[in-house]
């Protein structure tokens, strides 16, 4: 019975061991993933989704030039032009999509049209 018993207590504490380094295994593996990616710097411009809203509702740019448009969100949203044209495709919570931006253009989230927004260009 002693030895059951402690196999028993020994099962116990292994479980009780993975409970605990697991998170902290992911959380390690998130911030590291995190660390070399430089979308979103200072020199990216950025639209983030969040609140159901896209911040910045106006954003100037040069021909050209990349967005980085980052959901923020619970929800999935879209960067979908007025006319359907570029359309990200749902783009779920923590995710993200980048865009060539060569022409001024006002956009929508299809899935929640009240959220809208305007990339228009500089020189």
């Amino acid at each position: 019975m002693n030895g059951s018993r402690a196999s028993g207590v020994l099962a116990v504490l292994v479980f009780a061991g993975l409970t605990i380094a697991g998170p902290a295994v992911i959380a390690v593996r998130q911030t590291d993933s995190r660390a070399g990616d430089t979308r979103g710097a200072a020199d990216v411009p950025k639209v983030v989704m969040r609140n159901l809203k896209f911040e910045p509702a106006t954003l100037t740019i040069k021909r050209g030039t990349t967005v980085h448009f980052e959901n923020a969100d619970v929800a999935p949203h879209t960067v979908t032009a007025a006319d359907g044209e570029p359309d990200s495709g749902i783009i779920g919570p923590g995710k993200a999509f980048d865009l060539e931006v060569t022409e001024p253009l006002d956009y929508v989230c299809a899935v929640h049209p009240s959220m809208k927004a305007t990339i228009e260009l500089s020189g």
